[in-house]
């Protein structure tokens, strides 16, 4: 065992929890230097203030301009609302959706992707071996409540050391989870919604055919409030969303290295890495707004299947109801255990005759909202704008300057996005185009804000049931987004539904065959 291990231990006897044996934090000695020098302590921060838009292809195509419109799993990260919040194609009282965005190590090479005025991928700058971005996320509604969860993964190689006789690898971990619910309103009028965002920030070695060790975990949480409206026979809609700043609280476990300074020191192949004590989420406000011009303007109310079945449904139930009390008064008047089972068995089968009723006028009202909706074209033209406003953190450097173990301090002030973007349906039920523009604002002395300008595309595909696992009338859409800038840029891909999602030839109850286009 060497010297700085067994310090280690020592360092670390006062217990916190159980899990992981996580133990209490080490003492670094000694303030961060001045932007340019080496980083000699443990005593700092990360500001995870992400600048660039990192979203969904419309998200991104839209110059992030979406806290206003704010629907799909791409809207999770916009604004909290999302998950009540109801595309106009979403028709049934329980709907789901699903997403999961990658970003590969490539993507970094050459760019100055945090905006601090060096390339992220300069060796002698960032001695960083690989990124991983990765971005789940699902979300759950019924009717006008939905619940979501989505997750962000930021995972960073930085190289290889050797600790009593066996090779290790050192990896740095930056995630953040988000659990949100909200309601939607007056048929979607209006949308509130909160949650719950996590922020995780682990160190882990691993020795090969061995499970992970992790020897410095941060960890904090914060709130998230959302607000979205949208008047009836209007063409705007106005969305807000508010996240608290999370400041993550460390904890050390044995497998910690410190120096004699108490400081959290890895030596790796690519450099000599100073562990910062804090991981930081600063606070950030974004507000925005959203018009609809041109065919269909206004904003409409909410229909889902139920709500044209209603009537239908009360009059099945109610003839339930009814056929309950006579129910009851017949088995009381039974002698024999036979004649009770008659009576029941008489009753369940009209039972099951207006349940089958009703079942068929949901499913005649769900097509005939598809159908109505094949029919109609997109509002020709949607233009959105907002501002994001990030807080600033202390005694933090950026994401970067932790990488390259050389101080360029970030975040000593609050900052401003501003976003702009617009989508039309060039070709009517096959092509929708769309184009935005942002400024990133720089956190550091050592860059200057910087243009972003932004497009994409959603092209309608073929009608593809996914060898049986998706509806048989399903048709798909391949959506892209590209964000390019100094010394940036990205491409994204989206392989999901169109809108609406269903076309073809269907059996309506009542009907021999219906077919829309």
């Amino acid at each position: 065992m060497t010297s700085r291990r067994l310090r280690g231990r020592v360092g670390c006897a006062a217990l916190l929890g159980v899990a992981l044996g996580i133990k209490s934090p080490a003492h670094a000695r000694g303030p961060l230097g001045a932007n340019g020098e080496k980083i000699t302590t443990s005593d700092y921060a990360i500001d995870l203030f992400q600048g660039p838009v990192f979203a969904g292809s419309r998200v991104t195509g839209l110059g992030g301009a979406y806290v206003a419109i704010a629907s799909d799993v791409d809207g999770m990260l916009q604004n909290p609302v999302a998950p009540a919040v109801r595309p106009f194609f979403s028709v049934t009282h329980f709907d789901y959706w699903l997403g999961f965005g990658l970003t590969f190590p490539s993507t970094f090479q050459n760019m100055d992707f945090f905006n601090s005025g060096a390339e992220s991928r300069d060796g002698a700058k960032a001695p960083v071996e690989s990124f991983v971005f990765a971005t789940p996320a699902a979300m759950l509604q019924f009717g006008a409540f939905g619940v979501g969860l989505n997750f962000e993964f930021q995972a960073y190689d930085l190289g290889n050391y050797t600790a009593d006789g066996q090779d290790n690898k050192l990896v740095v971990a930056f995630n953040v989870a988000h659990g949100q619910m909200a309601y939607a309103f007056e048929r979607g009028e209006l949308v509130l919604g909160t949650g719950v965002r996590y922020l995780f920030m682990d160190v882990r070695t691993r020795v090969a055919g061995e499970s992970r060790e992790i020897p410095l975990r941060s960890l904090g949480a914060g709130f998230e409030l959302g607000a979205l409206w949208r008047p009836p026979g209007e063409v705007f809609s106005v969305g807000a969303a508010y996240r608290t700043a999370i400041d993550t609280t460390p904890t050390l476990s044995d497998a910690a290295v410190f120096n004699d300074s108490g400081d959290v020191v890895f030596e790796t192949d690519q450099a000599q890495f100073y562990l910062p004590t804090q991981a930081v989420l600063p606070w950030d406000l974004n507000i925005g707004v959203a018009a609809q011009i041109g065919v269909d303007p206004e904003n409409e109310p909410w229909v889902s299947d139920r709500t044209l079945s209603r009537r239908q449904e009360l009059r099945g139930q109610l003839r339930m109801l009814d056929r309950e009390a006579y129910r009851n008064a017949e088995l009381a008047r039974a002698q024999t255990p036979e004649a009770r089972a008659e009576i029941n068995a008489r009753y369940d089968a009209l039972d099951r005759k207006d349940q089958a009723e009703i079942d068929e006028a949901r499913e005649a009202a769900y097509w005939q909202i598809q159908r109505s909706m094949a029919k109609a074209r997109f509002p020709h033209v949607v233009v959105a704008a907002s501002a994001l406003i990030s807080g600033s953190v202390d005694n933090a450097v950026g994401l970067e300057s932790f990488l390259s173990q050389e101080v360029n301090r970030s975040g000593d002030s609050a900052v401003v996005s501003l976003r702009l973007g617009a989508e039309m349906g060039l070709i009517p039920n096959l092509l929708r185009v769309r184009s935005g523009t942002y400024l990133e604002p720089t956190r550091f002395d050592t860059s200057i804000a910087r243009p972003h300008y932004t497009g994409g595309f959603d092209l309608r595909l073929a009608v593809w049931n996914v060898f049986g696992l998706w509806p048989d009338d399903y048709v798909w859409r391949l959506s892209v987004g590209v964000d390019i800038a100094r010394d940036y840029s990205t491409l994204g891909v989206t392989i999901a539904g169109w809108y609406p999602r269903h076309v073809g030839k269907v059996k309506m109850p009542g009907v021999p065959e219906a077919s829309f286009e």
